[in-house]
């Protein structure tokens, strides 16, 4: 499994929005992205994943 980086948007109240940095594993980049839009919501992925660390 590689390890990926993708800056989310999430929504802490109606009104105050953030964007942080999440960490997850999957086989490829496009894998990434998918499961980060079953997590986060289409809309809230910010930036493409990048690699990080490949086993």
């Amino acid at each position: 499994m590689n390890t990926y980086k993708c800056l989310v948007k999430l929504e802490v109240t109606k009104t105050i929005k953030t964007t942080t940095n999440v960490v997850l594993q999957a086989q490829d980049a496009y894998k990434a992205k998918l499961q980060l839009e079953a997590m986060y919501g289409k809309g809230n992925i910010v930036s493409y994943p990048t690699l990080v660390y490949s086993k």
